[in-house]
């Protein structure tokens, strides 16, 4: 029977550690899943206990610094597990591209698809005609422009290194690289038995998969930030279980909270992730940052993520 640590009952957010007195090891109240552009842990710890470590560290720091911002009074998480698979996406590059016209083909495509669902959600214009073939550039060059016009340029790096990931991640020949970053998630909350899930851009996609694919497991509430699942012929066609309509809400799944910055270019389109899945709680729009709205320390600093996590711990 778990039994809560008596130095945590004073306020419900330094409630995070948990004893399990029957398996003998800490259960954490609150487990993460990275998003994009992560792999820069593994390149300099060289070991996955080391890149885990170090990244659990900063989002441990990062969601105690939101948790002071709502309440002053709150001292955040004592540890702060993270589910970790970016070695498993990178394929000798770094994931270091970061213009488009470096991605791979599969990649490529899923980059102009995601300009093409941004004018569509933006309802600019009606469809340009397809881009004869040899004009590649030229077509990258245009989905540049829509998108920078959409979110400014900052989000062209962000894009491309999502579409990069994604590609991986998606691509049949990589099937097993797939099923292995589920397993990660799985593994992380089998072992730390959380409350919550809080999960941040491709992140979102992984642990979506991992909670569907293994009906046992089990959380309260399921938190996705800067999430990209609503996008249509990028991600929410791609995923598993295909989605029949609207996608379903995890069977294990408590409450789920979907929350996004206005002006965050991978929770795209905006608004759309209640009407693509059943069974999302509160979807809400706020603001985390005037120049970077998709950085993960930005999401985890915001007051928004400590109110929402506070009734479950």
């Amino acid at each position: 029977m778990p039994v809560e640590d008596p130095g945590c009952r004073q306020c419900p957010l330094k409630a995070i550690l948990i004893l399990d007195l029957t398996e003998g090891r800490p259960v954490a109240s609150i487990v993460g899943v990275h998003g994009i552009r992560n792999f820069s842990y593994y390149s300099a710890a060289r070991d996955l206990t080391g890149a885990m470590q170090a990244i659990e560290a900063d989002w441990q720091k990062w969601l105690g610094e939101g948790c002071r911002a709502y309440d002053p009074l709150l001292a955040g998480p004592s540890q702060m597990p993270v589910a970790y698979y970016a070695d498993l996406l990178d394929r000798g590059t770094g994931m270091g591209a970061a213009r488009p016209d470096t991605l791979e083909p599969f990649a490529r495509a899923l980059f102009l698809e995601w300009a093409e669902q941004t004018r569509v959600e933006a309802a600019e214009s009606n469809a340009p005609a397809p881009v004869p073939a040899g004009r590649v550039t030229a077509a990258l060059r245009q989905a540049v422009g829509l998108l920078t016009d959409r979110y400014g340029a900052r989000c062209i790096p962000v894009i491309t290194a999502l579409v990069a990931e994604l590609a991986t991640y998606f691509d049949p020949r990589f099937a097993d690289r797939r099923r292995r970053c589920r397993e990660r998630v799985a593994d992380a909350v089998r072992t730390h038995r959380p409350r919550g899930l809080v999960t941040h851009s491709l992140g979102s996609v992984v642990a979506y998969e991992a909670l569907c694919s293994a009906p046992d497991l089990r959380v309260d509430l399921l938190v996705t930030l800067g999430s990209p699942l609503a996008m249509r012929n990028v991600v929410f066609d791609r995923l598993e279980p295909p989605p029949a309509g609207k996608g379903i809400r995890p069977p294990g799944v408590g409450e789920w909270w979907n929350l996004s910055d206005k002006g965050d270019p991978v929770a795209a389109p905006r608004r759309a992730l209640p009407l693509r899945f059943d069974g999302v709680w509160i979807d809400r729009d706020i603001t985390i940052h005037r120049f970077d709205p998709h950085r993960v320390k930005s999401y985890l600093r915001c007051r928004e993520i400590a109110e929402v996590l506070a009734p479950h711990l």
